[in-house]
């Protein structure tokens, strides 16, 4: 009797999911860059910089606390400039595409019945689920390198009064791309266990809204500060991103990355998405 034939790659899967999330990756990608040139176009100016603080400092605590902390009272540019790499309006954009792409590849695929579709073809369950990680965790990290030029842009853009180490933000660039990623493996482990799509996208918000809100909050309430460690921010915004990469950190976030992706490989292909 012969082997059974292995089942190949299924690239045109591969291809025709990235040519559907395109636009939507296009259009938030678009939004981040133009928001670094925004921020930089605010603090590039030493006018500004005086009433852009001067505001900072009317506003409740936790608000500034999620711009930056006391990172800010320095008035350095270059950590003024940080502000565009996590604004709540940044983080929430990675959030839609984190969220939205895993849960509208598999979930709502599923829930729709074009799953079975794909699965007509020969092709393995296992690659269909490689396939939604790779567009996931690839395009999140396109989306912090969009953020990296959208710095490296406004640096040419506008005179500062400071040198502005773009080597600093590159470092800051790659490493929130590996938090997204993370966050984007969770968010792949929740669509691949729940069958409604309403599941898939609600516990994924709520766990990535739950980490980003402990993590605001520790810094703004002392009483707080012990539960910083419990959340996925903890290992990202309190390394000292200026002195150099935090290797270690960088290794567990990674870890946690590839263990939650694993998890949800081996739960989608032992599920019977049929029934």
């Amino acid at each position: 009797m012969s082997a059974p034939a292995r089942l190949r790659f299924p690239f045109r899967l591969l291809r025709f999911w990235f040519v559907r999330i395109a636009p939507a990756w296009l259009g938030i990608a678009i939004l981040i860059f133009f928001m670094q040139i925004a921020v930089a176009a605010i603090v590039h100016d030493n006018h500004n910089v005086r009433t852009f603080l001067a505001f900072l400092n009317l506003l409740p605590s936790i608000v500034k606390s999620a711009l930056g902390g006391d990172l800010l009272d320095s008035g350095s540019m270059t950590a003024l400039l940080t502000i565009g790499y996590q604004h709540p309006f940044v983080l929430f954009l990675h959030m839609l595409y984190a969220v939205g792409v895993p849960a509208g590849l598999l979930t709502a695929e599923v829930q729709k019945g074009t799953m079975e579709l794909i699965l007509s073809r020969p092709v393995a369950k296992t690659h269909v689920y490689l396939c939604a990680a790779i567009v996931t965790l690839f395009g999140l990290f396109g989306l912090d390198l969009v953020m990296f030029a959208g710095t490296a842009a406004s640096v040419r853009l506008y005179q500062f009064s400071e040198p502005i180490d773009l080597y600093l933000f590159f470092r800051i660039a790659t490493t929130a791309g590996l938090l997204a990623a993370t966050f984007g493996a969770f968010a792949l482990l929740f669509a691949a266990t729940f069958r409604r799509l309403y599941c898939a996208v609600g516990v994924s918000v709520g766990f990535l809204t739950i980490n980003y809100f402990i993590a605001i909050v520790a810094q703004w309430w002392p009483a707080m500060q012990f539960l910083r460690r419990a959340t996925l921010f903890y290992l990202i915004y309190y390394s000292n991103l200026w002195l150099g990469w935090p290797v270690r950190n960088m290794a567990i976030l990674a870890a946690i990355a590839l263990a939650a992706a694993v998890l949800g490989a081996l739960i989608w292909r032992r599920r019977d998405l049929f029934v």
